[in-house]
């Protein structure tokens, strides 16, 4: 079963001297200043447990429906999101996250991201909010349970999270987070599937960041990836050679990506 690490090992950043935020007990009303953004693609099956759970929790959901051609809409919208549905085709990932941060309410402050296909369970986002008065960035680490991973993804997620060791995040592709809108300040991702998460590591590996990762269940039924493992290699290497490292990094990191390239092509035939 898996079990939370102490708080004291979950601290990290890429700088050595953090920024210091003011810690106290919870505001009244302080949640209505989150908002929860869940991108989905035809996630019926799951995504009307994912509404209510946040809801319970008491934060606010906004649905980002990406050309669903099931129930998904529908669902999410009883179960208490807003739902905001992209016509056809299907957008992606990233595209429709960039849709759904160039329309955020004004008054909002926190930004929590998670998934809609049942892999990011509700209950942490408590955990995830108690710890904003300490960061920037708080990022879901399922390296601690990467056992129930599939192979792939536990390959490729510290690969990838590897050459963005620069970021602090020691899971840099867990789409589980919660985000100070601040923080962000105008950045907007520009990737169209699977970049938001690179995209996010390098906002943080070069700018002035207080990231911290907080341990979660690595959770996987029998959902289908909608990864597809050539095209997102690319896009990934794509996204490292647009936000080129520092000169003493540059050559590590090629070698880095040649082999995680050349054994992202080898699994491509998994999910």
């Amino acid at each position: 079963m898996f079990e939370p690490s102490s708080t004291a090992s979950i601290l990290s950043g890429p700088f050595d001297r953090p920024a210091v935020f003011a810690s106290g007990p919870e505001t009244p009303g302080a949640k209505s200043l989150a908002l929860v953004l869940i991108p989905a693609r035809n996630e019926a099956a799951s995504i009307g447990g994912v509404v209510r759970g946040c809801r319970r929790a008491g934060f606010a959901v906004r649905v980002m429906d990406d050309a669903s051609n099931d129930d998904t809409a529908l669902l999410a919208g009883r179960a208490g999101a807003e739902v905001v549905t992209l016509a056809g085709p299907h957008h992606g990932k990233t595209a429709a996250l960039r849709h759904a941060m160039a329309r955020l309410p004004k008054e909002t402050e926190w930004l929590f991201f998670l998934d809609g296909d049942g892999q990011h369970d509700p209950c942490d986002l408590e955990r995830f909010w108690e710890m904003r008065h300490r960061a920037d960035l708080v990022v879901g680490n399922r390296l601690p349970d990467a056992a129930r991973m599939p192979r792939l993804r536990r390959w490729a997620n510290h690969a990838m999270s590897a050459l963005l060791r620069r970021s602090g995040l020691v899971d840099s592709q867990c789409g589980y987070r919660l985000v100070r809108r601040s923080w962000l300040g105008s950045w907007q991702p520009s990737g169209r599937h699977f970049q938001f998460e690179t995209e996010m590591a390098l906002l943080a590996a070069n700018r002035r960041c207080r990231a911290l990762n907080l341990p979660i269940p690595a959770t996987y039924g029998h959902e289908k990836s909608k990864i597809v493992p050539w095209r997102d290699a690319l896009n990934f290497a794509r996204c490292l050679l647009l936000n080129r490292p520092a000169a003493q990094e540059r050559q590590r990191n090629g070698q880095g990506l040649l082999e995680f390239l050349s054994k992202a092509i080898f699994f491509s035939g998994e999910t």
